[in-house]
Formats: C-alpha cells, sequence, structure tokens
C-alpha cells in the first residue's frame, strides 16, 4: 500500500497531551498502579446538554475526534474507522448492573445505547453529518492496528481521499480488578517513574484516546508519512525477525536507516525478551519508552503513535523518554526521519508500525 499523511492529531492521556504544542510538558505519574486520563473541558466540544448523559469514554473519544477535525479545518472525510479493545466500560457494567438490580425488567436503554462499540463513530458521524464508511474494530490489542490498516487500504483503493480513524480504551475500578485477579497488573505497587527498572511480572494499568486525520494529499507544512504496519499473533522469535526484514526490504532502508524504536515495554519481567530481540535486530536506533506514562491497555499504541508523530514534527526526544536502560546513541543534532513502533500486548498481539517524516 501507498503511504499516507497525517493532517492532524489529536490525543488525551494520562499526561498532558491534549491541546499540547509541544513535548516539553510537566509529567504526571501514579503510585497506584493505574494511570487515570486528564480530562479537558468538554463544553467546548459537546453540548452541555449531552454531556451529563456521557460516560468518560464516550466524552473524550468524541472529544478527541471532533478537535482532530476542528485542527485541520473541519474537512468532511470519506470515512471514520475507530478501534477499542473494551470500549465503554463504565456503560457496560452500569448497565450490568442494573440487569441484576432489577432482575432484567424495567431497565433504562440508555447505558446500553451508550456501551455499544460503535457510539463514538455514531456521535461523531450524526454531529458532522458525515454520510460514508463507518466502522468499528473491536480485536483486542490488535484494534488500533487494524483501523489504521483499513483506512489505509480505503484510501490506497481510490474509495477516499481522507479517512478520520484512532481509538480510545477506558480503565475502570472493576475492570482493574478483574484485570488483578488474571495477574496483568503488578501486586506490589510501584511508582510510574520506576516502572522501567521493575524486576518483576505484571505492569500497570492505563487508558487514552487519540485520533488522526489520515490523506493521500501531503499537506504544505511538515508532513509524517503512514509507511507500513504489520501485525503477529502469537509470534516465534523467527517471526518477528523475518517480519522486521520485510518491512525494510518492502520499504527500502536499512536496519540503519531507523533512527527511533518506539517499544512498549511495561515494566513486566516476563515479557521482556521480544523488546531485547528488538533492540538487538536496530542496535543503530535510539530506544525509546512510553507505557510509564500511558500504562497498558489495549489501544496503547495509539499514545506511541501520536508521540512518534509529534518527535518527527519537532525533531526532539524528550528525556523523559529515553529507556533508563539505555544512553542516548544518536547525536541530538541528528535529523529524525524514521521510527518504528513496536508493541507486544501480553505475548499474544504484537505489531510494527513504520512512520517517516515526509520528503
Amino acid at each position: 500500500m501507498k503511504p499516507v499523511y497525517i493532517i492532524s492529531s489529536s490525543c488525551i492521556s494520562p499526561q498532558a497531551s491534549f491541546h499540547n504544542e509541544n513535548l516539553d510538558i510537566p509529567l504526571h505519574h501514579t503510585n497506584e498502579n493505574v494511570f487515570y486520563c486528564i480530562e479537558p473541558d468538554y463544553s467546548k466540544f459537546i453540548n452541555p446538554v449531552q454531556i451529563r448523559r456521557m460516560s468518560r469514554a464516550l466524552k473524550m473519544g468524541f472529544t478527541a475526534a471532533i478537535d482532530c477535525l476542528q485542527k485541520a479545518g473541519d474537512p468532511r472525510p470519506q470515512g471514520i474507522i475507530i478501534g477499542t479493545g473494551k470500549g465503554c466500560m463504565t456503560d457496560t457494567e452500569q448497565f450490568l448492573h442494573s440487569m441484576r438490580e432489577f432482575n432484567e425488567t424495567a431497565l433504562n436503554p440508555t447505558n446500553f445505547i451508550h456501551s455499544t462499540y460503535n457510539q463514538i463513530n455514531g456521535m461523531v458521524a450524526l454531529n458532522k453529518k458525515i454520510n460514508s464508511y463507518n466502522v468499528t474494530y473491536v480485536h483486542r490489542g490488535f484494534s488500533f492496528e487494524h483501523s489504521l490498516i483499513d483506512a489505509m487500504m480505503l484510501i490506497d483503493d481510490g474509495d477516499a481521499e481522507m479517512v478520520l480513524t484512532g481509538s480510545f480504551d477506558e480503565m475502570t475500578s472493576e475492570h482493574f480488578d478483574v484485570k488483578q485477579i488474571w495477574g496483568f497488573w503488578k501486586e506490589e505497587k510501584i511508582d510510574s517513574n520506576q516502572l522501567m527498572l521493575s524486576q518483576t511480572g505484571g505492569t500497570i494499568a492505563g487508558e487514552g484516546t487519540s485520533f488522526y486525520l489520515l490523506s493521500n494529499q501531503k499537506p504544505s507544512s511538515i508532513a509524517v508519512a503512514l509507511q507500513d504496519i504489520r501485525t503477529l499473533y502469537k509470534p516465534s522469535n523467527d517471526d518477528i525477525k523475518n517480519t522486521l526484514n520485510l518491512i525494510l526490504k518492502d520499504n527500502e532502508i536499512t536496519h540503519d536507516d531507523i533512527d527511533i524504536i518506539m517499544l512498549g515495554e511495561s515494566g513486566d519481567y516476563h515479557r521482556q525478551a521480544p523488546y531485547q530481540l528488538i533492540r538487538e535486530a536496530l542496535p543503530m536506533s535510539q530506544p525509546l519508552v512510553f507505557k510509564h506514562l500511558c500504562g497498558e491497555y489495549d489501544t496503547s499504541t495509539n499514545f506511541a503513535f501520536w508521540l512518534s508523530t509529534e518527535i518527527l514534527q519537532h525533531q526532539s526526544i524528550p528525556r523523559y523518554l529515553i529507556s533508563p536502560l539505555n544512553q542516548l546513541i544518536k547525536p541530538s543534532s541528528s535529523s529524525i526521519k524514521t521510527i518504528l513502533i513496536y508493541n507486544n500486548y501480553f505475548e499474544q498481539n504484537q505489531s510494527m508500525i513504520l512512520l517517516r517524516l515526509a520528503d
């Protein structure tokens, strides 16, 4: 597929990423093993009458999507493609509690309607009067990646010139407790700033949403291109190496052309091996980490995607992204042209995303 260009973006995360003009942001941390988003003033994007009926996930996702379109001048894209691993957990839990409390009778349908995975897609389409291709992907750790792939295919086939794509996921206390029982999170409390130095199993929970307007037309300003994306399901080490080599070959670049590898390391000692494999395969690339800033969730690559786009546009690497296990390899004055995002979601869903500064 041909590369597509990122026209605009918007990100709501546990960091001050919303309407952030540069990457020099004050860092937030947690010692409760769970990260929650810093929420913006929704009244600037949502009718006040609607706000009180919407859950956190709906408000965050809708606001980020509308903000992304507004930054590009409110165009009308030919597609809305959104990914989510769990959807609106708050509304889902409230509806299930109501079923139990009222013995499946006299239920308020609002929570059920808002709990459906495609709720944000519909709200954006109705608000902006976009009557076109509209799809939601609920593929766990592949949800964001599949939304990107579908957007690239839609543009590559000539069915769209611009596509709004993104993802959202929220964390609730009940969902946190359930995954705690399954061993997803660390048993001991840990400061998120020390996450990458952890030598125990499990990680910290997180949430977030980000949206991107993709186009086949290169913008006049500094342009970042989504060059390639691959997904791997329960891959072996050879599968990971072969996929990396295929990306390099298909995009006519070498190992040395990868300036940065954005790694989804989560502080889980038992799941560190694949990341070490990538480090060894790309020894001249600068390794960066991001999950100590947003936590782990199904679509956490949306935060890495936003960070990588900002790095390429601003041509700077924030110190807080540099892994404490590595020193800066490339001189700060060198040009940053190519970033490879590699994420391993609990060993099952793994992906590689290649971003490049457009010529």
